[in-house]
């Protein structure tokens, strides 16, 4: 059943979505969805007990086409086994070889915030060219990665949701919404965001459904974008993944790496954490437990930490042939002198 969906029914489902939404400038799900439960309150409203059978039905008929449409797509053979395999190698080794990389990245960063980065133009304006850069991106990488034969549909670009102010306070930096087969972003969250979570949005429409998977296509979609904007926010990704796992095994050689950091990568990183500081709550607390328990119902026995587990799947990447990562961690840059007063990690 999952091999036919994959194969078969998701390509062609794929196709019908985007040749509706994709063509709205805005967003059909989230009108679609108020709609839906406005209509379930009036009916409440107005036919109270007897209404209840007919929006179980409803209720029914929505998590049935959530498995047609997408849910499936949670069973299809993971990302990993299309990837190179880590070379074998002790704890200390691999140890090293993160470092060897979260310093390579640093530099990576470094260089791409030297381009011709832009974030100028209105929210309209910036978010057309970061889906150009995009599609750009998207057709660089083999079709033998992709999660389902979809090289032949025109997808939707990414979108702003009507809804952003919410997003922000429940700690959401953007969704796919699968009855419409759209990728939708916050757009009040920092713009050197944008490309990464709209990047990764649009992975989960190529039926990439796990968050780390997702997350791993998407900074390889970044890095393999000709858009000098895109390509930076990629490699501002890239850094993250492996900052993440540094303030967890080497907190003095993450503290050493931050302390060469470009102050342009630096001051960007800072501004992020910030936004999403400051927009801390109940609702973002709860929003966080509603997806965990989500992404457990579909089979991620991690939940919300498989969020984190890119990293692993990264470090695949670099060893793969044909995938930009590799390529551009290869590429020897001297290492950037420390700062009279080096920038500390962000906690």
């Amino acid at each position: 059943m999952v091999e036919w969906h994959r194969a078969f029914f998701f390509p062609r489902v794929a196709t019908a979505l985007q040749s509706v939404s994709g063509t709205a400038v805005s967003t059909m799900g989230e009108v679609g969805a108020v709609f839906l439960v406005l209509l379930s309150i009036v009916a409440l409203l107005v036919r109270r007990a007897r209404s209840i059978g007919s929006l179980i039905l409803a209720l029914g008929a929505i998590v049935f086409t959530f498995y047609l449409s997408w849910g499936f797509a949670y069973a299809y053979p993971p990302v990993s086994g299309r990837l190179a395999p880590l070379p074998r190698s002790d704890d200390r080794a691999s140890a090293a070889r993160l470092v060897e990389l979260a310093e390579r990245s640093a530099r990576l960063a470094g260089r791409a915030s030297e381009g011709s980065v832009s974030f100028a133009g209105s929210d309209a304006e910036f978010l057309a060219r970061i889906n150009a850069g995009l599609e750009a991106g998207f057709g660089q990488w083999p079709a033998s990665l992709e999660a389902s034969p979809i090289r032949g549909v025109i997808f939707g670009p990414a979108k702003a949701s009507r809804v952003s102010f919410a997003l922000t306070r429940l700690q959401i930096s953007g969704f796919y919404f699968p009855w419409t087969g759209e990728a939708q972003i916050d757009t009040e969250m920092p713009r050197t965001l944008w490309a990464r979570v709209g990047a990764h949005e649009k992975s989960h429409q190529r039926g990439f459904a796990r968050e780390n998977e997702a997350a791993l296509i998407g900074l390889i979609t970044c890095l393999s974008s000709p858009d000098p904007t895109v390509f930076y926010e990629g490699s501002l990704g890239l850094f993250v993944g492996f900052d993440r796992e540094m303030a967890r095994l080497d907190p003095e050689a993450r503290r050493r790496i931050w302390g060469g950091l470009n102050p342009r990568v630096v001051d960007a990183l800072r501004l992020e954490a910030a936004f999403w500081k400051a927009h801390e709550g109940v609702a973002g607390k709860v929003s966080e437990k509603v997806n965990d328990t989500y992404l457990k119902a579909q089979g991620v026995r991690s939940g919300i930490e498989s969020y984190a587990e890119t990293t692993r799947l990264i470090l695949q990447a670099v060893e793969t042939p044909g995938l930009a990562v590799g390529r551009l961690l290869s590429a020897e840059t001297p290492a950037p002198e420390v700062t009279a007063t080096p920038a500390a990690p962000i906690r």
